[in-house]
Parts: C-alpha cells; sequence; structure tokens
C-alpha cells in the first residue's frame, strides 16, 4: 500500500497543488484545512479513491492525533502568511505558525 501523506493547510494554494502531485505520484493524501477563507481548490479531488478531506483546526489536538497516527508522512503547511496578516491577529499568527507546529512534532 502506497504512504498516506498528512497535508495541514491543505487547500492553501501550494497544499492544494501539492495534494493534487502527490495523488498523480499515486501516494494517498489526506488534507486537513478549516477552509478560512471560502477555498474550493480540492473540490476537483474530493471523488479520488487516495483522497481524504478532513474540516478542521490544525490547532486541535483531538482531530489531529489520530490523523497523525495513520499518516507516514506529515507536511506542515498550515500558516498565516505574510508580515500585513500577522500583524494584524499576532495572537493568531503565533497558534498557527508556532504553537500548531510544536504540537504536530509532540505528537
Amino acid at each position: 500500500m502506497k504512504p498516506l501523506v498528512l497535508v495541514t493547510g491543505g487547500a492553501g494554494y501550494l497544499g492544494s497543488i501539492l495534494c493534487e502531485h502527490l495523488l498523480k505520484a499515486g501516494y494517498r493524501v489526506a488534507a486537513i484545512d478549516r477552509l478560512m477563507y471560502g477555498q474550493h481548490s480540492l473540490f476537483h479531488l474530493c471523488a479520488h479513491p487516495s483522497f481524504e478531506f478532513v474540516f478542521g483546526d490544525v490547532r486541535d489536538e483531538r482531530t489531529l492525533q489520530p490523523l497523525i497516527r495513520k499518516a507516514d508522512v506529515l507536511i506542515p503547511l498550515a500558516a498565516v502568511v505574510g508580515a500585513p496578516a500577522c500583524d494584524r491577529d499576532p495572537w493568531l499568527a503565533q497558534s498557527v505558525n508556532l504553537e500548531a507546529v510544536a504540537m504536530l512534532n509532540r505528537l
């Protein structure tokens, strides 16, 4: 069986492109995203038998723990991107960009 790759922030620009390339390369892919910006970038992959979408927050340990247990590879792309966005909500930026990655490493 092909490895399962878990992509956090899977519906973002990089994540959605990466998910598509991983599926084309034969990997199984699970993507987690909370769709904060209402993006539709993964809809075309949802019918793919090797793709799983999880609507959830990368900061939620109860959501991530079972996903991490199943995954062979973890690619953490969930982030608040850009200085203006981080300046607008420094708490969110630290929570997603730093604390969530620390939690992923711990799990």
